[in-house]
Parts: structure tokens; sequence; C-alpha cells
């Protein structure tokens, strides 16, 4: 209008201002909140391609992860298929971040999981990181297909949408078939290493028997020349005895000799004065000699017929 033109400039800028004035707290309130969906709308995406904040915590932390002594994979770490590009696996890694960074997850170990994050990424850069699944990702790529083929047969006869042949979740039963196949490998080494061990053990301990086999039969054979001139000297002393008819027993008193053996034994002798036992024909009495022993009873003889 024609007044509208009469106002001055600075009056209806000031006017505008005021009038802003008194609905900015509720403009700015409505602009935070719109962020706010936005970035919730966000969040929730992410965590429905890559899981919840605590999973993923809690799958990072399930298993060790350090690449110089064999434990682990980078791209298992991250999710993420070993044979996808740089700028693939950087923004896999930007994902996981938004959801488990300190400042942003209050989970008690987020700090923890996360750092090894930022550790598998930095790998995956390095030229001279060697990934465990490089040596199995055909092979399990294989498996995997297969085996979701035999699961699409199935699926088909009830009805059911088929698993795909490719896509994020294709890639991550890949990654857990690589894990499986390294693992069994581990444990196939260190079987074969064990049972290695146990034979070199067994082989050390037999060719440690023959060594003290083998001295104990050289003590032996020195013993055996060491006594040689005593055995040659007792032999020419047995010769000499036989031929001159020199035994050991030549000292006894030869056998068959009466009293022979009285320089060994006492004989056994009997006084004059010592009666003599007769014992009567009718077996009624037995005259003992005076030296028989006094306190023996002879009572029974009076009623044992």
């Amino acid at each position: 209008s024609s007044d509208h033109h009469k106002v001055p400039p600075r009056l209806r800028v000031a006017a505008v201002v005021a009038m802003d004035d008194d609905g900015m707290d509720s403009l700015f309130s409505s602009f935070l909140n719109e962020v706010s969906n936005i970035k919730s709308t966000k969040m929730k995406k992410i965590e429905g391609s890559q899981g919840a904040p605590e999973e993923i915590i809690e799958r990072v932390l399930a298993k060790p992860y350090d690449p110089k002594q064999g434990q682990g994979s980078a791209y298992h770490i991250l999710q993420i298929n070993p044979e996808a590009t740089e700028s693939e696996v950087t923004k896999q890694y930007r994902k996981l971040s938004i959801l488990i960074h300190p400042d942003k997850c209050k989970h008690e170990r987020a700090a923890e999981a996360f750092q090894i994050v930022v550790k598998a990424y930095n790998d995956t850069k390095d030229p001279n990181y060697q990934d465990k699944y490089a040596d199995v990702i055909i092979e399990a790529k294989k498996r995997v297909r297969k085996a979701r083929e035999e699961e699409n047969k199935a699926r088909a006869k009830k009805g059911e949408d088929p698993l795909p042949m490719d896509g994020q979740e294709f890639d991550r039963d890949v990654l857990e078939e690589c894990d499986r196949m390294t693992t069994v490998s581990a444990e196939k080494v260190e079987m074969a290493n064990s049972v290695a061990e146990a034979n070199a053990k067994r082989l050390e301990e037999q060719a440690r028997e023959r060594r003290e086999r083998k001295k104990a039969e050289q003590k032996e054979l020195r013993e055996w020349e060491r006594n040689k001139d005593k055995r040659a000297a007792g032999w020419q002393v047995f010769m000499n005895n036989v031929q001159s008819k020199k035994f050991k027993t030549s000292g006894l008193t030869p056998i068959g000799k009466v009293g022979a053996a009285d320089s060994y034994h006492k004989r056994e002798e009997r006084k004059e004065t010592d009666g003599k036992a007769e014992l009567d024909m009718e077996d009624k009495k037995v005259i003992r000699s005076d030296v028989q022993a006094a306190f023996v009873d002879r009572s029974y003889k009076k009623d044992w017929r």
C-alpha cells in the first residue's frame, strides 16, 4: 500500500526483527527437531544394515585381532568382502565409526571396539598387510554359493523367496566361511605340530635309550677285558689242579670212611652208668632208663585200654 511505502526502511527492518524475536525459540527448536529426525533416520538405516552398536561391539571383541600372530582378519572386523575397493572399505569403516564411536555410543567397551576397527581399517590400507582370508576367499565363495543353492531349492518348494547370491548378506556368510576355514586350518597345523613334537620327543627318547644301552655294553666289554688276565690265571690253576688231581674237596674226609663226619659233628655218646630201656613183648610195661625225665606223666596207661 501507499502507507507501507511511506514507512522508512529502517523502521520496517526493526519491525521484522522484533517480530522474529518473538518466535525465535520455537523456530530454532523446530529446526533442531528436524535435524535430529534426519539423523535418527540415517542412524536407523545404518543400524539396519550393520546391526545395533551393542551387536557390533560384541562381534568385534569376540575374538582377538592380531594379524602378526595370525589372529583375526581386518575384513572380518569391518564386515566387508576382501575383494572390495578402497572406497568401499572406507565407506564401510565410516558406517561402523558412526555407530560405535565413544562420543556417540555410551557402551562401556565402545572405545576398545572402536580402536580395533580403526586398526583394521589402517591395516587394509597397508600394502604389507597379508590378510589370512586371501588364500581361502575363492573357495569360501564357492561353498557359500553351493549351500545357498541347496537352501533355495528347499525354499522354492515352500514358496519362499530365494537367498541372494551377492550383496552384503552374501558377503557376510563368505566372511564367516573364511573364518571357519582358517580356524580349521590353524587347528590342523597345531595338531600336526603337536604330533610332530611328540614324534620328535619319542625318537629322542629312543636315541637316548640306545646311547645308554651302548654305553652299558661298552662298560661291560671293558670289564670283560680288564678281568681277562684273572680269568686266564684262574683257568690255569683249575687245569693244574685237574692234572694233579687236586680239588677243593681234597681236604675233606674221604667218603665211606667210618667216622668221616666226626670232624664236623659231635657224636652222641651214652655213659655206662645209664640204664637201658626195655620193652616187654606183651606191651604191659615199659622199663625206662634212670635218666628218663621224672616229670613225665604215665597215668594214661591205666585207662588207655
